[in-house]
């Protein structure tokens, strides 16, 4: 007995439950609640978890209504130290919150209600409960079993058989013998803490990846660990032979399988060659036959096309030649109808020119027939005026000569001539008016300013000036009866 209670001992050192557990269940808690918190301790400190199951029962009231609500719901409730806010300090609490979301749908499934009381009824299967529970372990669950029975040590047929096979206990079925022989390896002080490592051993004890017995060492001491660990190395190395076998299988098979393939591909690669070469040849063939069918029908829709376009070519040059003889009965109408309107309109011009040119003629020979009336009359006034002068001149000399006057009388005698030299003009002045009735008299200004020689000699020349205004009109008419002969023969061409 003394070695199984060393073996205990050192079992409670060396194996611990790999989820933290409480010191002590909180007062005030359901056993359903007290689960709650040693799921919600796996993210959180203790304080910190049960802070947040009463936060949760408090807040929402009613834990059916917790469990289908959404994660994000419960984290508000989530008490953590952490000084994230916002979103970034929910997504901190989701992992709690889901955990806990876990457990509550978990114990529901389980037991059809969100009650555990029943952990402390007589007759309660705790084996049966930790095979069923997943989120909560085989520590957890003998935890609160352990409390709910008030320090009862949970004896069950699964813990009962792995401490026969440890030879720790005798082997039995009955559950008060096992437990009597479990309170009896160890003092009672320690009954919950080999209770927990015990339990962490049958929880993980068949583990695939990470069995007890190869994470604990103090169980391969045991004749039933190391066969264990014996065997598991056995079969990982039948395992690795098998794996290595069937990879030398899979390698043999995928090479066959690989040759195989390589002379089906060969052989399609072939028939595909073959096919393709007869696809070509029959294609070639076709192309050829299609050119030669291509170029039948371009000759034939080339001659159809000239013949198309000679005829197009001869109705085309039909209607431009009637439209060309169109164009010139049209242009010979035209012409004629302009040769006609320009001879009537050049004899027209040639009359009116010559009006014009008789009227030009008629105009010179009044004007230049009033200039000479007027040089005339200016000459004969002068001449009248000379003689009044020199018959006033002559009688005053007489008087002179037959009574002699003093100096002053000879002076006044000289100058009384002068002054009476408006009396000797007024007869000419009468005939003026005459002269002035012609209109053409106005246009030669000049003629009035010219000293007397100049209107002698103006005078004397009037007979020649005349001739030439007389004649002018004939000579002007000549270059009109050119233009017309020359206009006729411009006709005529």
């Amino acid at each position: 007995m003394a070695k199984k209670a060393d073996f205990a001992k050192r079992l409670i050192q060396e194996v611990k439950p790999r989820h933290p557990l409480p010191t002590a269940p909180k007062e005030g808690l359901s056993l359903m609640e007290q689960g709650a918190v040693l799921v919600l301790m796996r993210h959180l400190t203790q304080a910190q978890a049960e802070a947040s199951v009463e936060a949760l029962r408090d807040g929402i009231g009613d834990w059916n209504e917790a469990r289908v609500c959404q994660v994000q719901e419960l984290s508000p409730y989530i008490k953590t130290s952490s000084r994230k806010k916002g979103m970034e300090l929910l997504n901190s609490r989701a992992p709690a919150a889901r955990a806990l979301k876990d457990y509550l749908q978990d114990v529901f499934q389980h037991t059809h209600g969100l009650d555990l009381e029943f952990f402390r009824e007589d007759g309660t299967d705790v084996g049966k409960i930790m095979e069923d529970f997943q989120v909560l372990d085989y520590p957890s669950t003998a935890f609160m079993f352990w409390h709910a029975r008030e320090g009862e040590m949970p004896s069950h047929i699964g813990l009962l058989k792995l401490l026969d096979r440890l030879g720790l206990i005798p082997r039995t079925t009955s559950a008060t013998r096992g437990r009597a022989s479990l309170e009896a390896l160890l003092p009672s002080k320690e009954h919950l803490a080999f209770v927990l490592a015990i339990h962490e051993v049958l929880g993980h004890w068949a583990d695939d990846e990470d069995p007890s017995y190869v994470a604990h060492e103090i169980l391969r001491t045991l004749p039933y660990g190391q066969k264990a660990f014996e065997d598991r190395e056995a079969a990982i190395k039948r395992e690795r032979i098998a794996h290595e076998k069937d990879l030398a299988r899979e390698a043999i098979a995928a090479k066959k399988k690989a040759e195989l393939e390589a002379k089906e591909q060969e052989k399609v690669r072939k028939r595909q060659e073959a096919q393709a070469l007869k696809v070509k040849k029959a294609r070639e063939k076709m192309q050829r036959i299609a050119a030669r069918k291509a170029a039948a029908e371009a000759k034939k829709k080339a001659a159809l096309q000239k013949i198309a376009d000679q005829k197009k070519a001869a109705a085309d040059k039909k209607v431009a030649d009637a439209k060309a003889k169109k164009e010139a009965a049209k242009k010979a109408i035209e012409d004629k109808k302009k040769a006609a309107a320009k001879k009537i309109a050049d004899k027209k011009a040639a009359v009116k020119k010559a009006a014009e040119a008789k009227k030009v003629a008629a105009k010179k020979a009044a004007e230049a027939k009033k200039a000479a009336a007027k040089k005339a009359a200016d000459a004969k006034k002068a001449a009248a005026k000379k003689a009044a002068d020199a018959k006033k001149k002559a009688a005053a000399k007489k008087k002179t000569v037959g009574k002699k006057a003093p100096a002053k009388k000879k002076a006044a005698a000289k100058k009384a001539p002068v002054k009476k030299k408006p009396a000797a003009k007024e007869p000419a002045a009468k005939k003026k008016p005459a002269a002035k009735k012609k209109p053409a008299a106005k246009k030669k200004p000049a003629a009035k300013a010219k000293p007397a020689a100049k209107k002698k000699a103006a005078a004397k020349k009037a007979p020649a000036k005349k001739k030439a205004a007389a004649k002018k009109p004939a000579a002007k008419k000549k270059p009109a009866a050119k233009k017309k002969a020359a206009k006729k023969a411009s006709r005529k061409r």
